[in-house]
């Protein structure tokens, strides 16, 4: 699905990202991991159009996307989520998800005025759909809360509703299991285990918890210093004497 080919990312005389290689396939969960500062952050930006790359290529199911438009992007079915927690607070659980299925609803604005029976059934397929991830993601019995009212890891969870709301092929995801403790990184886990094959065809995923990288990636690229350090089976990564001296701070 995915290839990233040679990209590099200067800032000035700061080398953010150099000569990354790796693929994203269908049906499995990639994992990007480093240390604080090794670049996974920037490679998620150039692979969604937030940054343009100095040098290097982004393939999309064989088509070259390099430098394409975040809006772009989404609309070939790659959508990312945020280290900063981004659901609209002042909505319900519910209506974050409506709002998230912005990519279908279509309608031009006269049409708020005068819905036609197309529009209201568009309308019952969203609603449809919010209650559906709800239910995948455990917040169904949350669905009137306000946002800014749920737990921190029911905001996580939340935003990744927000993400299938929009209906990617391709679900990017950057540190969802920030601020959540061992048992909610579970539920993740096993949540995120869920979606290839169903609501998402593959997931790319930077995470700094390991427990949770090492139960659900199919494949791990481990960067350091802005080049890539390694990649492999979780169990190849775990006995990788570079990874762990560079990235846990030990030898094997």
């Amino acid at each position: 699905m995915l290839e990233v080919c040679g990209l590099s990312k200067s800032f000035g005389g700061i080398h953010a990202v150099q000569d990354i290689d790796f693929t994203v396939p269908s049906g499995q969960i990639v994992s990007l991991i480093g240390p604080n500062g090794a670049g996974k952050t920037t490679c998620f930006n150039l692979i969604t159009g937030f940054y343009q790359p100095t040098r290097g290529r982004v393939l999309w199911d064989g088509q070259e996307v390099t430098a394409s438009k975040p809006y772009r992007m989404a609309q070939h079915g790659v959508i990312r989520t945020f280290q900063k927690t981004n659901v609209l607070r002042s909505l319900s659980a519910f209506d974050n998800l409506v709002h998230a299925h912005y990519l279908r609803d279509r309608a031009p604005l006269w049409r708020t005025f005068w819905p036609s029976k197309e529009q209201a059934q568009v309308q019952q397929e969203i609603s449809d759909s919010a209650s559906r991830i709800l239910g995948q993601i455990g917040l169904s019995k949350r669905a009137d809360i306000l946002a800014g009212s749920l737990s921190c890891g029911e905001l996580r969870l939340l935003e990744v509703g927000v993400a299938l709301s929009a209906k990617p092929r391709l679900l990017m995801l950057d540190e969802p299991a920030a601020g959540l403790n061992t048992h909610e990184a579970e539920g993740l886990a096993d949540l995120l285990r869920q979606l290839p094959g169903q609501w998402v065809e593959s997931i790319l995923l930077v995470e700094h918890n390991m427990g949770l990288i090492m139960r659900v990636s199919d494949q791990i690229v481990v960067m350091n210093f802005g080049k890539k350090l390694a990649t492999g089976t979780p169990a190849q990564i775990q006995a990788n004497e570079q990874v762990l001296e560079a990235y846990m701070g030990k030898a094997a």
